[in-house]
């Protein structure tokens, strides 16, 4: 008997511990620099799209750039809705001039991976709102 004590212990302990790391990677996503935030995305670009040094340089300039601009809608007095318009029209400026950097199969890449983010995104918001409304 108190071996499967122990073991219950055990689990819920490292259930507990799970959780605790997963709310540290969130809140550290979500409070990120927009430096930080440029140098993880440039570095996925790097390692995924097979960037040369000189696109490095230009696409993390490029990423440096938006993540500012979305940064200054954080504490912006702007609707949701408008704030949502502006960084959707920021993304579609940094694919453009992406698209000046990238070669056409990068670029393709890219878009594939962007896509797919957003897919995962609004599977991720139907669960959540799923979970919320039972």
């Amino acid at each position: 008997m108190k071996h499967k004590t122990f073991r219950w212990l055990l689990l819920a302990s490292l259930f507990m511990f799970s959780l605790s790391l997963y709310a540290q990677h969130e809140h550290k996503t979500m409070n990120a620099t927009p430096e930080e935030r440029a140098n993880k995305l440039t570095d996925w670009m790097k390692k995924n799209l097979q960037l040369n040094d000189k696109q490095v340089s230009q696409v993390q300039a490029i990423n440096l750039k938006y993540a500012h601009q979305n940064e200054s809608l954080k504490g912006g007095t702007d609707t949701k809705q408008k704030k949502m318009k502006t960084m959707k029209s920021n993304e579609q400026a940094r694919d453009t001039e992406l698209k000046g950097v990238l070669t056409a199969d990068q670029y393709k890449k890219w878009q594939a991976k962007k896509q797919e983010t957003k897919e995962e995104m609004k599977e991720h918001m139907k669960e959540k709102h799923a979970a919320g409304t039972q």
